[in-house]
């Protein structure tokens, strides 16, 4: 950068914003137009040597508030420092005052780490200029990944850094923008843990039904069919597994083997011959129920991950002690025996090999009763309620019922500040979509 002249007055009207300025929005400037009215500009606005051709103009390289307010506060004129920089230095220039800045959202700072990148710097080298860390710019330039105008909207709803961090667990581009969509509000814990497991399950169901494939036919449903084996992908294939796929093939090649399999399930049907007689409709009817079953447990066994999620990164805080103190003694009249192995796991303490002794001889115990006694009590009270019994909100046939104990722990979580997702709501009251019977 060479400095051509370090203060001269330009009238406002022959300055204009560099195009590629990194802050593409620069705010309210009220408040720092009514200081310039009051006490004038105190740093000169620098400005390039060479005026763009097309509009005669010097254009902006540092300043581009000032020079708003300026226009705003009715200046005429501004003082400018007028430089010579090539296009590099230009943008270098503008990213690390642009940098510093506390108001520039975290968009814009990706923008202007990856603007920094196109002109050849590393991330090393662009921590190392703008002061942040490495890990900071990777999950920066990670954000470029989503759909800007997503982001957009996202960014209105004010979400922690971390909820953007999470973000990059999920790799599937459909599932990431159904994350995006939920960022900032109750349901995003919800709808993370869902694409998570929709992720998991993609991989593994992939998997399996890569070598299904080539071993069987895929075809309708018919209940009239032998169901040989019920294969479920809720674990990676072994080579176990396929040994077991092919010794089954082997053994019934006089039969033709086919599968059945519906898009979305975690299990699949081996199907062999015609049933002699009909299948009985009490047997399809057990059949379908389990799967109904199977798929209201899906539901309320994300629900518990949620809360367990809650209780394990739950921070004390004061003003929920007397909440923690009512929620165990009105949760422990309701309940029964306290898990302490469950409330080790939750503190990440060690309790003693007679858990009766725990109150007297846990030092960690006792520790943490003084430091973080809300966080005890919740722990305690999760190890009670957080049993499968008192969190199941279906029957036999899986259909809904109704969980007191399950409604209360929700509103003893909800004081704590757990945050209930319009999906667990739905989990309680029957309205969830799990809870309708599907058809084959």
């Amino acid at each position: 950068m060479t400095v051509t002249k370090r203060c001269i007055m330009i009238p406002v009207d022959e300055l204009q914003p560099h195009p590629d300025n990194p802050r593409k929005d620069v705010g309210d400037v009220t408040e720092l137009a009514e200081s310039i009215k009051a006490n004038g500009i105190f740093q000169n606005l620098t400005v390039l040597r060479n005026r763009d051709p097309e509009t005669g103009k010097s254009t902006v390289i540092i300043g581009h508030r000032r020079l708003a307010a300026a226009k705003l506060a009715g200046l005429e004129k501004v003082p400018c420092m007028v430089v010579e920089m090539d296009e590099k230095e230009q943008i270098s220039t503008m990213l690390l005052e642009n940098m510093q800045r506390t108001d520039l959202t975290i968009y814009e700072q990706a923008q202007g780490f990856q603007m920094m990148l196109d002109m050849g710097e590393t991330q090393d080298s662009i921590s190392e200029k703008t002061g942040f860390s490495k890990t900071t710019v990777r999950h920066r330039l990670k954000l470029l990944e989503l759909d800007p105008e997503e982001f957009r909207k996202a960014e209105e709803r004010q979400p922690k850094l971390t909820d953007y961090i999470e973000l990059e667990k999920i790799t599937d581009p459909d599932l990431k923008s159904k994350a995006l969509a939920a960022i900032g509000t109750a349901n995003f814990q919800w709808t993370m843990e869902s694409c998570k497991r929709q992720q998991r399950e993609k991989s593994l169901r992939d998997e399996w039904l890569e070598y299904i494939d080539k071993l069987y036919v895929k075809v309708e449903w018919d209940p009239d069919r032998e169901v040989v084996k019920t294969l479920y992908f809720t674990k990676k294939m072994t080579d176990e597994d396929k040994a077991e796929l092919d010794k089954l093939q082997d053994e019934d090649n006089d039969n033709v083997l086919d599968y059945w399999y519906k898009k979305g399930n975690t299990y699949c049907y081996i199907l062999g011959k015609k049933r002699d007689k009909p299948l009985p409709k009490y047997e399809d009817e057990n059949r379908r129920r389990l799967e109904q079953v199977q798929r209201v447990k899906e539901v309320e066994e994300q629900a518990e991950r949620l809360r367990e999620a809650f209780v394990k990164a739950y921070t004390s805080k004061r003003r929920n002690y007397t909440y923690a103190l009512r929620m165990m003694l009105d949760m422990e009249l309701e309940l029964v025996d306290t898990n302490w192995g469950r409330v080790s796991e939750l503190l990440d303490i060690d309790v003693p090999d007679d858990e009766d002794d725990i109150i007297q001889e846990s030092g960690d115990f006792i520790s943490l009763c003084v430091t973080d006694p809300d966080k005890v009590m919740l722990a305690v009270t999760s190890s009670l309620v957080e049993t499968g019994y008192y969190t199941s909100v279906h029957t036999w046939d899986g259909s809904h019922q109704r969980n007191e104990h399950l409604e209360k722990w929700y509103k003893w979580l909800g004081l704590m500040g757990y945050n209930i997702s319009s999906a667990e709501k739905a989990m309680l009251d029957g309205t969830h979509e799990c809870f309708m019977m599907e058809d084959n």
